[in-house]
């Protein structure tokens, strides 16, 4: 069975800052420019800021729109997070990590139970 790290997640972004500064967003953004937003969360942040105060104006179409209009064939798949390499983990070693986390969380609450 494939999966997606983002099926069935919903997330809710906060909202920017009003102390949030403009001049430090621009220069991660600079800093970060071979990163896509969609992998780098420094840039998503600072994108998300400059967007915010209307430093910005993100794109009205999406980047498989703007690819259909200039018959230029997009990418497939089209999540960035879907590579071959992480599909193809059996579903049995991620029962057993998140079995070994259960584990260890559970151990980590008894001892902070025993220490009040």
């Amino acid at each position: 069975m494939r999966f997606s790290p983002t099926d069935e997640v919903l997330v809710s972004l906060p909202a920017v800052c009003a102390l949030a500064q403009t001049d430090l967003a621009h220069d991660v953004m600079q800093y970060h420019r071979s990163c896509r937003a969609e992998q780098c969360a420094w840039k998503q942040v600072a994108y998300r800021t400059l967007v915010h105060f209307r430093r910005i104006e993100p794109p009205r179409l999406s980047r498989r729109q703007r690819a259909q209009r200039r018959d230029i064939e997009f990418p497939y798949p089209s999540s960035p997070y879907v590579t071959a390499a992480r599909t193809d983990i059996p579903i049995e070693i991620y029962q057993q990590v998140l079995d070994g986390l259960n584990e260890l969380a559970n151990s980590l609450s008894a001892n902070n139970s025993r220490d009040r």
